[in-house]
């Protein structure tokens, strides 16, 4: 870990390990890009996109005129994503500083957040991704949840369980719903 950097924010230097083909054994792309139930022209942002792993899918989704935000807030992950999304013409890369979106208010249709509860902990990234949400719009929340037995990801005690995550959701004014989903380490919740 880099002195200076904060513990519960993912470390570039370890971006390599969210694409490694492991991870789609545990977190499957087609399932997260399934429970966005995209019709294809909806306005997605994928929050704290990383290499845009995720975006990409579901970019390609959205074949019905529909546009990925992919929003990332470190300099380094930002230009893997730009990278990334460079041969996809409806997913536009956005570097973000303290959540603060350019982003009209009410004008997404989905936001796609994995991994990313643990690490706004104490921000104002929710209250931003309630903004952005649209009438019918609602947040998909992806998170690895604390409790569960696990040689990756990061550190238990900075995790929710997902009961709690919940209640951060509802917290910043959202209905949430826990997500049947049968993932072995990670929480799925709806909110809107």
């Amino acid at each position: 870990m880099t002195s200076g950097r904060d513990p519960k924010k993912f470390d570039p230097s370890r971006a390599h390990a969210l694409d490694a083909p492991e991870r789609e054994r545990f977190l499957p792309t087609e399932l997260l890009v399934t429970l966005l139930e995209l019709r294809g022209e909806e306005r997605v942002v994928d929050y704290g996109a990383g290499t845009g792993r995720v975006a990409v899918p579901v970019a390609e989704a959205l074949t019905g005129g529909g546009e990925v935000i992919a929003v990332e807030e470190s300099g380094e992950m930002f230009e893997r994503l730009v990278a990334r999304l460079s041969g996809t013409p409806n997913a536009v890369p956005l570097l973000v500083h303290d959540n603060q979106l350019p982003i009209d208010s009410r004008s997404v249709h989905r936001v796609l957040a994995v991994n990313l509860l643990h690490e706004i902990r104490g921000e104002s990234a929710l209250g931003e991704i309630r903004r952005l949400l649209a009438p019918g719009g609602f947040v998909l929340m992806v998170d690895w949840e604390r409790g569960r037995e696990r040689d990756t990801g990061p550190p238990d005690h900075l995790l929710f369980t997902a009961a709690e995550a919940e209640a951060e959701l509802r917290g910043a004014g959202l209905r949430a719903e826990v997500l049947d989903t049968g993932l072995p380490f990670h929480f799925a919740i709806k909110g809107a």
